[in-house]
């Protein structure tokens, strides 16, 4: 490994994938057939986009790319580009749900990071509202997601 970029200036740096906290893999969704199709790309011209995530400690946290995490271990790719969004975790969790467009989060993916923001980290509705220029009833909309039980059988 090259180290960790120690700011969030957003340098890409070579890390390896053994290094990579990955406790929000949960939280994105998996799609077979994009990952399929990233594969193939990646088997030829290499990951091109850096995997995302913050620096906590000694720890890179993943927060995006895991797709790309996947299929590098596919293809037996052991290191891989990473751009540091930040030394704190919150911070990097709104960074990425003020992303641009083709970084888009699924109404579900915002809805678990949004409920990690208020229960895991304690901020209010009001704060998490604020913090991502969104009203209210956008934050209120996603936690409603997280307490509706989903059942795959009918999907």
């Amino acid at each position: 490994m090259n180290g960790l970029p120690k700011d969030a200036s957003g340098a890409v740096v070579d890390i390896e994938l053994s290094d990579l906290d990955l406790r929000y893999e949960g939280y994105r969704l998996q799609q077979p057939r994009l990952e399929g199709q990233l594969l193939s790309s990646i088997a030829r011209e290499g990951i091109r986009e850096p995997l995302q995530g913050v620096n906590s400690g000694a720890t890179a946290v993943l927060l995006n790319g895991f797709k790309r995490l996947r299929c590098a271990r596919k293809l037996s790719i052991h290191v891989v580009p990473f751009a540091s969004l930040g030394t704190d975790e919150v911070a990097g969790i709104l960074k990425l749900l003020r992303g641009s467009s083709h970084e888009a989060l699924s109404l579900l993916e915002q809805a678990r990071f949004v409920d990690e923001l208020k229960t895991g980290r304690g901020l209010s509705v009001a704060e998490i509202a604020e913090q991502l220029s969104r009203s209210k009833a956008w934050v209120s909309l996603r936690l409603g997601f997280i307490d509706i039980p989903v059942s795959y059988t009918h999907l």
